[in-house]
């Protein structure tokens, strides 16, 4: 087993650390989501439609905010389709273009996997005052933007 000194992660770089809190994070919110049948994909695609007008966007939408390929897209919404949550139907001004909605199951379920993933994020911020955790974001939104 490699073990490292508390302070190897500044050697290592922060890239390190930021990788290794995405992975425990994605691994709480996926054994918290199975639960109820879902993974952090599904729960990121629910939580999105949720906030557009009419809860729905088209495919072509949903590639270009998650960065993904139209594939990997396609595939998540097709199993989503399967279970109920959503519905992806030609629109009706261009039936090339696929619009995909939220279901009265998939508004349940985008509610049961936000409080879900509320609660991940408050364990993670146990022990920060108030004013720590807006810096933190304050952090994460400059380290973001200054890479992407």
């Amino acid at each position: 087993m490699i073990t490292l000194p508390d302070n190897a992660s500044q050697s290592l770089g922060n890239g390190l650390l930021l990788k290794r809190i995405e992975e425990s994070l994605k691994k709480r919110a996926d054994q918290n989501l199975c639960t109820i049948d879902l993974t952090t994909a599904h729960s990121h695609i629910l939580r999105v439609l949720g906030f557009q007008e009419g809860e729905s966007c088209t495919l072509k939408d949903l590639e270009r905010f998650f960065h993904l390929a139209q594939s990997t897209v396609a595939g998540t919404v097709s199993r989503l389709e399967k279970k109920g949550l959503v519905e992806a139907l030609p629109d009706e001004s261009d039936r090339r273009v696929k619009v995909v909605s939220l279901t009265e199951l998939g508004r349940e379920r985008n509610r049961l996997s936000w409080e879900m993933i509320q609660n991940t994020e408050r364990q993670m911020l146990v022990g920060m005052t108030e004013e720590e955790q807006q810096e933190l974001s304050r952090l994460l939104r400059m380290v973001y933007e200054n890479i992407r």
